[in-house]
């Protein structure tokens, strides 16, 4: 199901339905890495340092809690920004859809509890390789550098030889609270807004694009 699918300009689908083909379209993000939503960028901030965006890799979507996952090397800028303050956004967009979805939710990092080592556990040695990095993300350096050790630079890690960067290896779990959808379609744009209070609950309204 895809709303470009179900669109009819005489016949505008209920907020249910959009709700259910954004679950869907992110569903799809984390399983098609050709698609648009696969690659949100995630918006951080901190007192001193103001906002900071990037892309992430979308890994993880649990429509039952309102979760969505991304993993980073625990060193990294943005694992700091969020333990100091968890409010985060994402902005999806998939141009084939015409649709983007912005998010505001609420962060947490883990680092060895059981939910890091199940990721853990579910990363290929490929992405592993990522975080035997000898320095943080951000470190200066004289000459351009992956920061990985020479060994790697060709191949990837052992089971074995991974286990070193599992230190370095984080995912952020992120709880949603709000969700702006928009869809772009040439007889006039549409919107909504779907919200989750502390206790769950789900008001759902049409916007103004």
């Amino acid at each position: 199901m895809t709303l470009v699918h179900i669109w009819q300009p005489d016949e505008e689908p209920e907020l249910g339905t959009i709700l259910e083909n954004v679950w869907h379209l992110l569903g799809v993000g984390l399983r098609n890495r050709k698609h648009g939503f696969h690659l949100p960028v995630v918006a951080t901030s901190t007192p001193d340092e103001g906002p900071d965006v990037r892309k992430v890799v979308l890994r993880g979507v649990d429509r039952a809690h309102r979760l969505l996952r991304f993993h980073s090397d625990a060193r990294s800028s943005k694992i700091r920004q969020i333990e100091q303050n968890p409010r985060v956004a994402f902005a999806f967009y998939d141009a084939a859809e015409e649709t983007q979805v912005r998010i505001q939710a609420q962060a947490k990092v883990h680092r060895s509890d059981d939910a890091a080592n199940a990721a853990w556990q579910g990363t290929r040695l490929f992405s592993r390789r990522c975080y035997l990095a000898e320095g943080a993300p951000g470190s200066p350096n004289e000459l351009p550098t992956s920061g990985l050790p020479n060994v790697f630079s060709d191949r990837n890690p052992t089971e074995e030889e991974s286990r070193a960067g599992r230190a370095n290896f984080a995912i952020v779990l992120s709880e949603i609270r709000r969700l702006d959808w928009l869809y772009l379609c040439h007889q006039g744009h549409r919107s909504a807004r779907f919200t989750w209070d502390e206790a769950g609950k789900l008001t759902s309204t049409w916007v103004q694009p």
